[in-house]
């Protein structure tokens, strides 16, 4: 609608017609943190752990009613059994609902299958979230992380997120189906921030390998993080 239109409109319709394209959409934040949408599991039952939760919530697995859902503050938890094969899960939240599937297979499993992180699977969120799941962000994510793992800030030249501190820009701290707990595969994680032109040829010239295989991507005492 041009906006000399929304000018010539005037009253109470007018000024909720204008709001309303005016306004910004509203962001969805009902979500799944682990496992992801997609992912491959090689046990049952699976711990769904999600966020954004404004009202209560409903679950259903494979079209039934699920009741056992838990939830503090926004957060939410579902500790559900898997058939073999995909199972589609539906959870809704007020106004917002998100449809997940998950392929669960026991026998030879993947090697991207999905895997938690030990403190989830250990059923130990205080241990990262020590005022309350879903009501308080944890302690810096530095200080956390490296309360069970090396810093890895002894070389001369710190990779961007790891000299803020920032582990989970790179690494899913409730699991994930990628080696070391990326977010994604190595590649596409690098190249979500070193998109530059020349990446694509570097990577090109390289033989196309895989980043960490000449960059550390933690820290180095060479420039560029090469090892």
């Amino acid at each position: 609608m041009a906006r000399s239109t929304l000018l010539a409109l005037t009253g109470a319709a007018g000024l909720a017609l204008a709001t309303a394209v005016l306004a910004p959409a509203a962001r969805a934040e009902l979500r799944a943190l682990a496992p992801p949408n997609g992912a491959v599991v090689a046990a049952s039952p699976v711990t769904l752990i999600g966020s954004g939760a404004a009202a209560g919530i409903d679950v259903t697995v494979n079209g039934k009613p699920f009741s056992g859902a838990k939830q503090s503050g926004k957060a939410f938890l579902a500790t559900i059994d898997l058939v073999p094969g995909e199972n589609v899960v539906h959870v809704r939240s007020g106004d917002e609902s998100v449809r997940l599937a998950f392929t669960y297979t026991a026998k030879n499993p993947p090697a991207t299958a999905f895997r938690y992180h030990p403190p989830v699977a250990e059923g130990d969120c205080k241990s990262c979230h020590p005022q309350g799941v879903g009501r308080t962000f944890p302690v810096s994510e530095a200080k956390l992380c490296n309360s069970c793992h090396d810093p890895k800030t002894g070389g001369k030249y710190l990779h961007g997120p790891l000299g803020t501190g920032q582990c989970s820009i790179c690494h899913d701290p409730h699991g994930s189906g990628n080696p070391m707990y990326l977010v994604m595969n190595s590649r596409a994680l690098c190249v979500q921030c070193h998109a530059q032109s020349r990446s694509q040829s570097h990577i090109e010239k390289s033989g196309d390998k895989n980043c960490p295989e000449c960059h550390d991507p933690h820290s180095s005492a060479k420039q560029y993080l090469l090892h």
